[in-house]
């Protein structure tokens, strides 16, 4: 093998024109690879060198580049916020093709002023939804209040009379008023007898039948209204009570009702004769609890028929009589009907202001013949000493 190549090796430098010894040949050869092989060394180490130092330049700027990202969330803590408050504006102005557009145009600094409105916009509403829970329940308290207080009604009584009437929450009537002409004045009267429940007086009478009603008196002693007959004076002192603490808060209906209407009554004129030949009976002038005074007119046989409202003096006491007689020969009275269904007729004077109130009786007829007895026995019984 070694002669083969010896041989190529003389042949080829021959055919070249070489006149060198091979040994000369393969001592170049082995110097020249020599050379190449430093040369490649040279230019790997100097190329490793060279990727080192861009390795440690990349190295020495990647902490650099982490710690200004790391520190751009700080300074820009506000960016995630304007993030979550960008879908906010969009549910708010959803309707509106133009504003999702808006919205989706690259503007941080807008974006950012409308994410710090918005939150204030949003704080504003939640505090507002827990104090409204209160409201709420405040409204549902005057609910149930209105409930337990009862309302106030007009009722036309017959052809140009209008009374008031407070009735309770289970429809209960507690008190009428006295009679007007108008439905306004009527309105107007309910104003007067709740000033009167608080700076006038209620008055408690029993009946002849040992029932019990009161009236309300404005403070000049003027009656006002009357409430309805109780079987005891606790019953009707509780209705007394109930009418203070509903009269000024309860609503006032606006429809005029058609309530029971007064009991058709036509007076029929008395004679001398008839008042002479009617029994005598006596008029008594007497004092309450409170040391006022009031008449009453007694039948023959001791039964009360009337009393007249109570007074501060006797005098006054007695002119009152001179007016009941008056009044009941002109036949100025109206009969009415209290809860219970029963008959009692008022005696008014001539501008329809009550007088005196009659007791109750079971049928109408009865109320007429006890009214007409008054009339005759007004007119002629004297008045006891």
């Amino acid at each position: 093998m070694k002669e083969w190549l010896t041989n190529l090796i003389d042949n080829v430098a021959e055919f070249l024109g070489l006149g060198f010894d091979l040994t000369m040949w393969l001592c170049i050869g082995v110097v020249a690879l020599l050379i190449i092989i430093i040369i490649a060394i040279a230019v790997g180490v100097s190329r490793k060198k060279k990727r080192k130092k861009a390795a440690a330049k990349t190295a020495a700027a990647t902490p650099v580049q982490t710690e200004t990202k790391a520190a751009e969330p700080e300074q820009a803590v506000p960016a995630e916020p304007v993030e979550e408050k960008k879908e906010t504006p969009k549910v708010i102005i959803k309707t509106t093709d133009n504003a999702k557009q808006q919205t989706a145009k690259p503007a941080p600094k807008a974006a950012l002023k409308k994410a710090e409105e918005q939150p204030a916009v949003k704080a504003t509403k939640k505090p507002a939804a827990k104090p409204a829970t209160k409201p709420a329940a405040k409204l549902a308290s005057k609910t149930e209040k209105a409930k337990a207080l009862g309302k106030w009604i007009i009722e036309q009584k017959s052809e140009g009379e209008f009374v008031s009437a407070l009735l309770a929450s289970n429809g209960e009537i507690m008190l009428s008023s006295e009679t007007y002409v108008s439905e306004d004045g009527a309105r107007k009267g309910i104003e007067t007898i709740i000033k009167a429940t608080e700076n006038g007086e209620f008055v408690i009478h029993k009946t002849k039948n040992g029932a019990f009603y009161f009236k309300l008196k404005s403070a000049g002693n003027r009656l006002l209204c009357a409430g309805e007959i109780y079987e005891d004076r606790t019953g009707c002192e509780n209705a007394v009570e109930s009418v203070k603490r509903i009269a000024a808060d309860s609503p006032v209906v606006e429809e005029v009702s058609q309530g029971e209407r007064y009991y058709e009554y036509k007076p029929v004129k008395l004679t001398d004769k008839a008042i002479n030949g009617a029994p005598t009976g006596k008029w008594k002038i007497e004092t309450n609890e409170e040391g006022k005074f009031f008449a009453t007119l007694y039948a023959s046989n001791g039964q009360v028929m009337l009393s007249t409202e109570e007074v501060s003096s006797k005098s006054t006491a007695l002119s009152g009589i001179e007016n009941v007689k008056k009044n009941a020969l002109a036949g100025n009275f109206v009969i009415d009907k209290d809860k219970f269904g029963k008959y009692y007729y008022k005696l008014r004077n001539a501008q329809k202001s009550v007088i005196c109130i009659g007791e109750s009786y079971k049928t109408a007829d009865s109320c007429i013949s006890a009214l007409e007895s008054v009339r005759k026995l007004a007119a002629k019984s004297q008045i006891a000493e």
